[in-house]
């Protein structure tokens, strides 16, 4: 991709829950092996197919907004969208951006509908934790929302309207090779 300009400013917006499934994940895999030493291959096959999935799936989906675009990094396709060629920026079960014909949803970014809201903790001024995370979440607007809407404000007149939606091939890659992996576990155990 051709940039007018070099890429400032960049945020990078990941889903905290996901990051702390894959690193509980992690451990978990790293336990297992350390606790049962399983014999042959198949647990060290097993786990680096653990490590993969859960890479691909928790770890390495983001929001990446710059002065040029934002770009969507999900599990299997990447979606990089100009400032001035976004149409729409919602949310409802996550963020969601419309360019034209192309729609994506962030994996990494849920929305304050989602499950994610569960995990919120809502504490008042006086130190009590309020019971209701869901309805206070729908009310609170979505920081990856806020931080898509105020870049696309900025630059929205700008000339970087190019849109690309292309597989993530690392990814696929990972996940190819983890289904291999998990494959070869089975009939080595």
């Amino acid at each position: 991709m051709c940039h007018d300009r070099a890429v400032t400013n960049p945020v990078v917006l990941r889903h905290a829950l996901g990051r702390a499934v894959a690193v509980a994940g992690w451990a978990a895999v790293l336990g297992w092996l350390v606790a049962t030493r399983p014999a042959g291959g198949a647990g060290l096959l097993f786990a680096a197919a653990a490590s993969g999935l859960l890479w691909a799936v928790c770890w390495r989906p983001a929001v990446v907004i710059d002065d040029a675009a934002v770009t969507v990094r999900n599990p299997l396709r990447n979606v990089r969208i100009g400032w001035s060629a976004l149409d729409d920026a919602s949310f409802g079960w996550s963020l969601r951006l419309r360019a034209g014909d192309v729609v994506c949803r962030a994996a990494a970014a849920p929305g304050p509908a989602s499950m994610s809201a569960l995990y919120d903790r809502h504490v008042t001024p006086g130190g009590v934790l309020e019971r209701d995370a869901v309805a206070l979440a729908g009310r609170r607007p979505a920081p990856a929302l806020l931080a898509v809407r105020q870049r696309w404000e900025a630059r929205r007149f700008e000339p970087s309207g190019e849109v690309a939606a292309a597989p993530a091939v690392a990814s696929i890659a990972v996940l190819a090779a983890s289904a291999v992996l998990l494959i070869a576990a089975a009939l080595t155990g």
